[in-house]
């Protein structure tokens, strides 16, 4: 059997993280791609209509995992805190991903199961509309990921400063973040 023939969605998603990761954001082309996976370019099309459509897999694959850590019932404070911590937690396992995560929003099909979890635990303890209560997330996605480009912006280069910089700068940014959620929407 062919490389080519054993190439699916999944290898392939796993073989852009690791070249994200490895090379950074500025080394991935669809045939680099490609050729790590042993195949050519066109095999790839088969599966990833373009690199637009890779780009996507790459950021639903980031928030799918955020979203798949949600535990039901909980207030919001817990909620954001968990979102955060698990949004930071995958983008250091795949630095590369921070890039393109910056840029790319999250599809419906992956966002909008996780809906009503969500405002539901919003609506605990904020008064907001749904709406506020949706902004306040993608708020804070773009503030841990604008903090993941940071730290792993240049990915692969190692950080610039020292781990404890970025957890402490982590901490005082998203404790900040809810400081203001509960100044400004507290019941």
């Amino acid at each position: 059997m062919s490389p080519a023939a054993r190439l699916d969605t999944e290898s392939i998603l796993r073989a852009v993280f690791d070249l994200l990761d490895q090379e950074g954001f500025a080394a991935l082309s669809m045939r680099t791609l490609a050729t790590r996976l042993d195949a050519k370019a066109a095999s790839l099309y088969y599966h990833v209509p373009n690199k637009a459509a890779l780009l996507q897999l790459v950021s639903d694959r980031v928030a799918g995992q955020v979203i798949g850590a949600i535990t039901p019932g909980l207030g919001w404070r817990e909620l954001m805190t968990g979102m955060a911590r698990s949004l930071r937690e995958t983008l250091s396992a795949h630095p590369g991903a921070a890039a393109v995560v910056a840029v790319r929003n999250v599809s419906p099909e992956v966002f909008e199961p996780a809906v009503p979890l969500v405002l539901a635990s919003m609506h605990s303890g904020l008064r907001l509309t749904d709406e506020e209560a949706l902004f306040l997330v993608q708020s804070l996605f773009i503030l841990v990921t604008g903090h993941a480009l940071a730290e792993f912006g240049e990915a692969p280069e190692p950080p610039a400063a020292p781990q404890a910089y970025y957890d402490t700068w982590f901490d005082i940014a998203l404790s900040t973040f809810l400081a203001g959620v509960q100044a400004r929407h507290g019941a």
